[in-house]
């Protein structure tokens, strides 16, 4: 055993920590005892701290269940927030009965710019066809752009061209 830390201190006894008893109050929350050594009382609180640091690990949780449109959180302070949106998302949203049987059947939130047409909740697969409904609508609209921008692109060229034969005849 090694040589005690406390004899570089002026003054103090060379003692160790099993011969130092605690004095203070039982505290039940970290199961100590008054009259325990301080090498116990230091055990037990070091087991609590660690105890709390395997609770703020955040790699320690799951979150394939949360829908997150970000990147997922990197600390337990990051964590709650989510918790917290995910909370509001759901209280904003409709009740969602505790009764579906899951997914692909299950009910999600919709987006507000959805909520208008749809309300605020449909069940997965209404959800995923109303989406695959407003991607094929963009999909029309940005090809009828497509088309109206190729014919301006050929209107300016006639111009162009026109303008040119002006200017230059």
């Amino acid at each position: 055993m090694g040589k005690p830390t406390n004899t570089r201190s002026v003054g103090c006894a060379v003692t160790t920590s099993n011969c130092v008893t605690w004095q203070g109050p039982d505290l039940c929350c970290i199961n100590l005892c008054h009259g325990d050594s301080i090498s116990e009382v230091i055990n037990e609180i070091a087991k609590k701290i660690c105890k709390i640091f395997e609770i703020l690990d955040i790699q320690s949780y799951d979150m394939s269940a949360l829908v997150l449109t970000e990147c997922p959180p990197s600390n337990f302070v990051e964590l709650i927030q989510v918790l917290i949106d995910q909370i509001a998302l759901v209280n904003n949203s409709t009740t969602i009965s505790s009764t579906t049987s899951g997914c692909p059947d299950c009910d999600i939130a919709v987006a507000a710019c959805f909520q208008q047409r749809y309300g605020n909740v449909l069940s997965m697969k209404d959800y995923i066809t109303a989406l695959g409904v407003k991607i094929c609508d963009q999909e029309i609209v940005i090809q009828t752009q497509n088309n109206a921008i190729a014919q301006l692109t050929q209107q300016i060229a006639t111009i162009q061209t026109q303008l040119n034969l002006l200017i230059g005849g």
